[in-house]
């Protein structure tokens, strides 16, 4: 059975349709970008990491796609042509751009007059509790310097003042949305154990923890998510904004 994709990934891709060619920023292990190929598109990723470029890669050859995976900082010029691209996309990069209005109008310059640009990033972390909760309860069962990542998760996460970036890089006909559901895990430890097991921040914090150590994290966690028990265990709310736009 196909893994199901992560979350935001088919809205992207529902708003920027069937390009015939697409440039993914910030593309990390390359999910999204081969997703746009599996749909038509000649697909480039990009992204400043060579060690996740090298994993974008070995699961193209998996998958028997060919996308061209290329290092690049989307914090500087991009390497590629004016209007090289009927599409752009990103998702989750843009928040931690340095520049992002800068980040956007390379987006802007690289797509064709009538393309498609769509970016995604995660929702104001008090609209995320299903991470915000947990690094709460590191820094109040540890101290703050253990909780000290992540810290521009919920950056630009209002869907206004996302839009307002796009339309100050030239972008027009722009359209936000907010997806929102939830995840349902069956108790805390659950959700922390999901976590340690996908995402990057928490199994780093995880491996390093001492077990009175974990046991405090895990005590306050316990108290912190109470307010989201359901009958069935947890359900903990998700929320993430999309914009599209075209050149």
């Amino acid at each position: 059975m196909a893994a199901a994709l992560p979350y935001g990934v088919s809205e992207i891709l529902e708003a920027a349709g069937a390009p015939e060619s697409a440039l993914d920023l910030g593309c990390g292990s390359g999910r999204l970008t081969l997703e746009l190929a599996r749909r038509g598109a000649a697909a480039t990723g990009v992204d400043r990491s060579a060690k996740a470029l090298d994993a974008a890669r070995a699961r193209a050859r998996a998958a028997g796609i060919d996308v061209v995976f290329a290092q690049a900082d989307i914090d500087e010029a991009l390497p590629f042509s004016g209007r090289a691209f009927a599409a752009v996309t990103s998702r989750l990069a843009l928040m931690i751009a340095r520049d992002p209005p800068a980040t956007l109008r390379e987006a802007a310059r690289v797509v064709r007059p009538g393309g498609v640009v769509v970016t995604a990033v995660w929702a104001r972390i008090e609209e995320n509790p299903w991470f915000g909760e947990p690094r709460a309860a590191v820094a109040e069962a540890l101290g703050p310097d253990r909780a000290a990542f992540a810290r521009v998760f919920g950056r630009l996460g209002d869907a206004d003042e996302l839009a307002e970036l796009h339309r100050q890089a030239g972008l027009a006909d722009i359209r936000a949305d907010v997806l929102r559901d939830e995840l349902h895990l069956a108790d805390p430890e659950a959700h922390w154990r999901d976590l340690a097991g996908r995402i990057g921040h928490y199994t780093r914090l995880d491996a390093a923890l001492a077990p009175d150590e974990r046991q405090r994290v895990a005590d306050v966690l316990a108290r912190r998510l109470a307010p989201f028990h359901a009958d069935a265990g947890l359900r903990l709310p998700r929320a993430m904004v999309v914009v599209s736009a075209r050149r």
